[in-house]
């Protein structure tokens, strides 16, 4: 497919990023933040510290706080706070970036008063929202305390310049029910400390010892896990479980009057890479809720530091982090098929020591804070929006586009053609889709897209092509889905460009594509941005058919706003000087790529000002008073 572009800008600054930790975080009960930490040192960064230790019952307290956040004793709790992190953060001095600690969605919004100038990022790692409603079940999903947990979600994130969480699975969960801007997410692995959970000598002779260590929350699945102990009485398994919580009565109840079964209430973190090497399998999460599907837990990445076998549920957030011969996998709430699991690898000691041996190899390449130190400064020191900004006509599509989403194949491979910026790529890539490839010949396209797609992880970064859709040979690249936004209009041969996509398209796959509508409306903004023409409705409509395409929705979007900003931009655009083909070219690839974020602009794009022109559209998009057009159209699955 030609050259891809990789690698993001480097660091300008000459000296070292200095960050500062913030927040009322907890360093034993989540050692998150003293893997972040480490990565930073480990990365060159200089790293100071305003923290205040004020949730006797950590993360569990904070949750029922941001529950009831009207509370009279949560309310002077938080005020308290507050005074004592306002103080510390005062006498840190110079700093270059926030980064606010788990669980520091409400500390964020502090952070936000005090150091508005500095970027602030929240290691958000989870959502209120999911673990109190979803997860925990512990209010209902229409009650107010559930939408208020959703609302402190939205805050957090408003008060942040990014927000960190641990797989792509959670940022797609996040954009797509949650409605956080994906724009302001990204991914850092959770990671482990290896001098806590150092490499060990297994333990020799005896039954395979494996170890169950849980919150008892239903993410971990401790039900299942007590099924398959009870399968597994009498055999050559010895169990030790820690822990303690939701579901730890009926656990108990489960697993009463076993042998080799050992329970403990919980062993200090300091002692826990001490439990660890006593094992030769560690038990990872079993449960069924959607927050299951999305996470790889923190004690996963400590057996594999530890060099531990590990066997947990088949989800594709674990499958992202670690291959096939690295864990074993089984399926979630299955109790049956964690004990075949576990009956196997007792038998089968050669097996233990190898995936404990591929996963400590995976964990070195990948998950110490030295391999997650560079990314994680990398996303620290990056601009939300590096010189370019989401222009009102991009946002009125976008929201459209989102409905549309969802009819394509999001697991399959999608190509947009003429990327511009990236923007729509960072969509694809945070709501999961995957592969995604963009094609553009843009130069300028190409070094934007690249900055802003570097948050992604490799394996989740769409792929940058600079070079035209020649380059793609139908034989060799086929796509479930492609996209084409203000592309058509540029070409002298759309009728070519669509054959080319239909090509290149898989039976039954979607073609989703934008222009600018009515052709009376060409104006000095068309010939400044190199489109060759505007279209009508049935014009659109016959050349997707001519084609081969059979046209599914065919919308007039942006009406009245876009209409609005047209007319203004027309009014004050002049016509380009006359020039040679290859110059109406280079306006073609250059167009759309950058918009100051000032006047106008800057006030139209607040979620605030688009949100009642979002709604109007909607209203308008049977007729032909928009300023655009989005069609979503398909391949015969017989073609």
């Amino acid at each position: 497919m030609g050259s891809i572009m990789g690698a993001t800008e480097e660091w300008s600054g000459g000296s070292p990023l200095r960050v500062c930790l913030f927040g009322s975080y907890d360093r034993v009960a989540h050692p998150r933040i003293a893997i972040l930490e480490a990565a930073l040192r480990e990365g060159g960064a200089e790293v100071i510290e305003a923290h205040v230790s004020a949730w006797p019952g950590r993360t569990d307290e904070k949750l029922a706080a941001a529950r009831r956040p009207l509370s009279p004793r949560w309310l002077v709790r938080l005020a308290w706070t507050w005074s004592r992190l306002a103080a510390r953060y005062r006498q840190v001095g110079p700093h270059d970036v926030v980064l606010v600690g788990y669980f520091g969605h409400v500390d964020v919004l502090l952070a936000r008063v005090l150091a508005r100038r500095k970027r602030r990022v929240l290691d958000m790692f989870l959502s209120v929202y999911d673990t109190v409603v979803l997860d925990r079940r512990a209010v209902d999903a229409a009650s107010l305390q559930a939408r208020l947990a959703r609302l402190l979600d939205r805050l957090a994130v408003r008060a942040s310049d990014l927000a960190l969480l641990d797989t792509s699975a959670q940022v797609e969960f996040a954009t797509g029910e949650l409605g956080l801007p994906a724009g302001k997410l990204a991914t850092v692995p959770v990671g482990a400390e290896p001098w806590h959970f150092p490499v060990e000598p297994p333990p020799e002779g005896g039954p395979l010892k494996v170890l169950f260590y849980s919150t008892f929350i239903p993410l971990h699945g401790a039900g299942t896990v007590a099924r398959a102990i009870r399968q597994l009485d009498g055999e050559e398994v010895a169990f030790t479980v820690v822990g303690h919580g939701q579901d730890r009565a009926v656990f108990d109840q489960e697993v009463a009057g076993l042998d080799r079964v050992t329970v403990h209430d919980w062993v200090p973190y300091e002692h826990l890479g001490e439990l660890v090497a006593g094992h030769h399998v560690v038990l990872g999460l079993f449960g069924v809720t959607g927050k299951a599907w999305r996470v790889v837990p923190g004690k996963v990445y400590q057996a594999a530091s530890a060099a531990r076998a590990i066997v947990t549920a088949d989800t594709p957030a674990m499958r992202a982090a670690f291959g096939p011969d690295e864990v074993v996998l089984v399926p979630r709430g299955d109790p049956d098929a964690l004990a075949t699991a576990l009956r196997e690898l007792a038998k089968d000691r050669a097996r233990v020591a190898e995936l404990g041996h591929r996963g400590r190899a995976r964990f070195e390449r990948e998950y110490t804070p030295a391999a997650i130190g560079p990314r994680l400064i990398e996303l620290l020191r990056l601009p939300d929006e590096p010189e370019w900004v989401r222009p009102p006509r991009f946002l009125l599509r976008l929201d459209l586009v989102r409905r549309l989403l969802p009819r394509l194949a999001r697991h399959e491979p999608a190509l947009e053609i003429g990327f511009g910026a990236g923007a729509m790529l960072e969509e694809l890539a945070a709501r999961g889709f995957g592969p995604v490839v963009g094609i553009d010949f843009s130069a300028a396209a190409a070094r934007l897209a690249t900055d802003r797609l570097a948050r992604f992880p490799p394996a989740s970064r769409p792929r940058i092509l600079r070079a035209t859709l020649d380059a793609l040979d139908p034989s060799k690249a086929t796509f479930h889905s492609i996209l084409a936004f203000e592309v058509l209009e540029h070409v002298e041969d759309d009728r070519g460009l669509l054959a080319q996509a239909f090509r290149l398209l898989a039976p039954g796959g979607h073609m989703l594509a934008s222009v600018p509508a009515h052709q009376h409306r060409f104006s000095a903004v068309d010939e400044l941005v190199g489109h060759v023409r505007r279209y009508e409705r049935e014009q659109l409509a016959a050349r997707f058919a001519e084609a081969g395409f059979e046209v599914e929705e065919l919308w007039c979007y942006g009406y009245p706003l876009a209409n609005l900003l047209e007319r203004v931009r027309a009014a004050v655009t002049r016509s380009p000087e006359p020039g040679s083909p290859e110059a109406l070219r280079l306006r073609s690839a250059e167009s759309g790529n950058l918009v100051p974020a000032r006047g106008l602009v800057k006030l139209l794009v607040r979620p605030a000002t688009m949100a009642p022109f979002l709604i109007a559209q909607r209203l308008f998009l049977g007729t032909d008073r928009g300023d655009g057009y989005l069609l979503l159209a398909r391949k015969p699955p017989t073609a």
